[in-house]
């Protein structure tokens, strides 16, 4: 089910937002969309030692801390997704990764939480996601926790 299909099914009042520009990097998606990379969210997908893979979001001016999220999921290594692995468990190339409408367990960090509204990946270039907080949290009923730091 493509992107605008699941947030018609869903009945969100999240949009699906086209730009001009390159929206690749969170500063291009900054300056496309006029907004501070606090309201960016990233979907990252990353594997662990055991092979479950799992869908990291997190705020656009933050990384992944790999120490915190071994730690939570109680693995001895996390590993990102290459591009091909990206592809064949989301459908979505790398930076088009949407933050809802897939089928694998979300880690949310609990920095998004201070932001009413944010945007995401849209599915595909140009495309980005605008959606409530309480949306994201409601269709990916993610983990929340401290799985961040800084850039």
């Amino acid at each position: 089910m493509n992107l605008l299909d699941y947030i018609r099914e869903k009945g969100l009042l999240a949009s699906i937002i086209t730009v001009d520009a390159s929206t690749r990097t969170v500063e291009e998606t900054c300056k496309a969309l006029r907004c501070s990379s606090e309201e960016i969210i990233k979907s990252i997908v990353v594997i662990d030692s055991s092979n479950m893979v799992y869908l990291v979001i997190l705020q656009g001016n933050r990384k992944i801390k790999t120490s915190k999220l071994k730690k939570l999921l109680l693995v001895k290594d996390i590993k990102l997704a290459s591009p091909k692995e990206v592809k064949k468990y989301t459908g979505y190339s790398v930076g088009d990764v949407p933050p809802i409408s897939l089928e694998i367990p979300a880690i949310l960090d609990e920095l998004v939480l201070n932001q009413q509204n944010v945007y995401g990946g849209g599915g595909e270039l140009g495309q980005n996601l605008f959606l409530s907080v309480e949306e994201l949290i409601d269709c990916t009923h993610p983990l929340i926790a401290d799985i961040s730091g800084s850039l």
